[in-house]
């Protein structure tokens, strides 16, 4: 990957191919889990793929404390401005799908269009507080010093308890040891910056470009309802679900979620219905 200066801060990023370009924006924990998506020949061959690594992974700087979703979506902003792309389509996984919508929301002239892969809308949903509350419990092992453990339990809870068929099967080698070593941002800054999200349902109303919610369909009930609230509120949308997935639907389901984001940002938003007012 290469390597760029953006807000003060080093960004770790690749492109490749040719055509319309979308950029991925990676969730928590797991920086490499849209790979198995780019890596879909469907992907690969129709688009131009900007893919990179967000604050606090890999390569790239670390996150602060105190960053917001805000500051995600203006790196990625100023990583479009860097690459010379005017806009792109979006497609964001996890806490990437809460910055590519708040990148929508702030500068919704850069985003053609949006695919949001199960974003956690903690503040909007019922299941909300419960997450929370599970996350804080997780929160005393990584306290404790044992990252490892963390992020076997985060996983777990998120992914399924067979997640290291994923992680070990179907992302780049090392991936688990990479997310052993990118914890500290997920405790120390990400689940502070989804807790405080100040995104309303108005916000939600106010997006004024065709978006694709994917979940999975054996996903957990937070994202269950975020999906339904997004349908709800987002005036132009389609919501799909990802057979055998729960919230890894990037690495459990690669090709399925590949056609459905191919025929998305190629079809001229025809499979988006607008709702009636």
């Amino acid at each position: 990957m290469e390597r760029v200066q953006l807000n003060g801060a080093d960004i770790e990023y690749d492109v490749r191919g040719s055509g319309a370009p979308v950029v991925f924006i990676h969730g928590a924990i797991v920086s490499d889990g849209f790979v198995p998506v780019i890596e879909q020949a469907e992907i690969a061959e129709n688009f131009q793929i900007v893919h990179y690594r967000r604050r606090g992974y890999a390569g790239s700087s670390r996150a602060l404390v105190g960053m917001t979703m805000q500051g995600w979506a203006r790196d990625c902003i100023a990583l479009l401005n860097h690459l010379g792309i005017a806009s792109a389509h979006v497609a964001g996984h996890s806490f990437g799908a809460s910055i590519a919508l708040q990148m929508t929301i702030d500068a919704p002239g850069r985003v053609r269009k949006l695919a949001l892969l199960e974003p956690p809308l903690l503040s909007l949903v019922p299941s909300g507080g419960q997450f929370a509350e599970w996350a804080a419990s997780v929160r005393e092992i990584y306290d404790s010093g044992d990252k490892t453990a963390a992020a076997d339990v985060v996983l777990a809870g998120a992914y399924g308890q067979d997640y290291r068929r994923f992680t070990d099967g179907v992302l780049p080698a090392g991936a688990f040891d990479r997310a052993v070593s990118d914890i500290d941002t997920y405790f120390q800054v990400e689940l502070g910056a989804m807790l405080h999200w100040n995104i309303t349902t108005e916000d939600l109303k106010d997006i004024s470009r065709p978006v694709l919610s994917m979940r999975g369909g054996d996903t957990l009930p937070v994202f269950f309802e975020g999906a339904d609230l997004l349908q709800q509120w987002i005036p132009e949308i389609d919501t799909v679900s990802i057979p055998c997935a729960s919230h890894d639907l990037p690495g459990r389901n690669p090709s399925t979620v590949a056609t459905g984001l191919v025929e998305f940002f190629r079809d001229g938003g025809r499979r988006s219905r607008r709702k009636q007012e």
